[in-house]
């Protein structure tokens, strides 16, 4: 009777993860077919996931400006991730191993401020970057995703990991804050870092309401606002928007694989103390 209920009960689970895959693999396999069918064909029902006449013009619908809004994704992602990196892990350091009055009210703050909906302070964030002279540049999106709430509470939890002594052996032998912070903490904090590299070029890379608030002109544009270029008045042009959303998954199958290796061990460690 045993063996039969485990049994039941690890079949039910193979079901369950079976269909928890289809449902996360469904719309990449749909992307993938309907990014080599003529729109005529997207629209099939029953939808054929293998095309009748497959084509490649929907990528060379791509060639006239698409690569000038990927390396816009590329340079602004980049740059903002980099930014990010230094405004967390040094904000993560002063909440988690420097002694100063208020540090813990401050940290809460910090945090709450997670809970915020973008939406709710676009506004004033918008005629801040107007009234300064910034909207229409890609300035404009560097400052607004230069500081992480997020990032800061994930580095500090696993900054906390690591022992203090560390730090007063350095204090002992006449190091600064800096000089901790650049020679100890930093080479011990590889997996976390690779942790928040993943997160925020995910959220970045993907990201379609910041351009859309700040960019209007057609040379600044990031790559999921010029998939937009593709949907008229009229008619929604599927075909290419579906070679352009396969070919915009490659850098992020790309920074997580080359990061796998830390991305566990950080997400694990940053719960572990805390």
């Amino acid at each position: 009777m045993t063996s039969s209920r485990h049994f039941l009960f690890s079949a039910l689970k193979i079901v369950l993860l079976l269909a928890a895959a289809f449902l996360v693999f469904a719309p990449l396999v749909v992307m993938l077919s309907s990014a080599f069918k003529p729109d005529s064909e997207i629209y099939d029902f029953p939808m054929r996931i293998i095309p009748k006449t497959p084509t490649i013009e929907n990528f060379g619908q791509l060639a006239n400006r698409f690569p000038l809004y990927t390396w816009n994704s590329i340079k602004l992602t980049s740059i903002i991730v980099l930014v990010q990196l230094i405004t967390a892990s040094t904000g993560a350091y002063a909440f988690s191993k420097l002694r100063w009055k208020g540090r813990d009210f401050v940290f809460m703050l910090y945090v709450v401020s997670i809970m915020i909906p973008v939406q709710s302070i676009i506004i004033p964030q918008f005629l801040i970057i107007r009234n300064i002279g910034l909207y229409n540049t890609h300035i404009a999106l560097v400052l607004t995703g230069a500081f992480t709430a997020f990032g800061t509470f994930l580095i500090k939890q696993y900054f906390m990991t690591i022992p203090d002594s560390y730090s007063e052996a350095a204090y002992i032998d006449g190091a600064n804050d800096f000089t901790i912070f650049a020679r100890i903490i930093l080479p011990l904090a590889k997996p976390v870092f690779a942790t928040q590299i993943i997160f925020s070029f995910r959220f970045f890379w993907n990201d379609f309401f910041a351009p859309l608030i700040y960019i209007t002109s057609q040379h600044l544009k990031t790559l999921p606002l010029g998939m937009s270029d593709f949907a008229t008045e009229f008619y929604v042009y599927r075909g290419p928007q579906m070679a352009a959303s396969l070919i915009s998954i490659i850098p992020v199958m790309v920074i997580f694989l080359a990061a796998q290796k830390y991305f566990v061990e950080g997400v694990a460690a940053t719960g572990v103390k805390g």
